[in-house]
């Protein structure tokens, strides 16, 4: 299966001081790297990339919200910084700008 998919947030939205929010969309190693943010603005970056990654990779494979659970999609980072999915046979780009996140799945098989 092939698939495309996009989704963007406004981090507005986002609440980072909810702690079940925000193990509800991370992994535990995202956990662990979004407690590493040294500011509330990274961390509201982090996690609004990592769940609209999530959505667009879930739009990608033609899953509707659900279809996957968020701690089955894991969203790390290259050591250039990059983000790289846990699926071989996706990519992924994120971007930010002021108060919004977007990101962007390929999927080839």
């Amino acid at each position: 299966m092939k698939g495309i998919g996009v989704d963007i947030i406004d981090l507005e939205r986002l609440d980072i001081e909810n702690v079940h929010f925000v193990k509800r969309v991370l992994s535990d190693k995202e956990y662990q790297l979004f407690l590493q943010m040294n500011s509330s603005k990274r961390r509201l970056e982090f996690l609004g990339g990592r769940f609209a990654g999530k959505e667009a990779y879930l739009k990608a494979n033609h899953k509707g919200l659900g279809g996957i659970d968020f701690h089955d999609i894991e969203i790390l980072n290259h050591d250039d910084g990059s983000p790289y999915l846990n699926d071989e046979n996706a990519c992924i780009s994120i971007s930010h700008e002021n108060k919004y996140a977007i990101a962007f799945v390929v999927i080839e098989k």
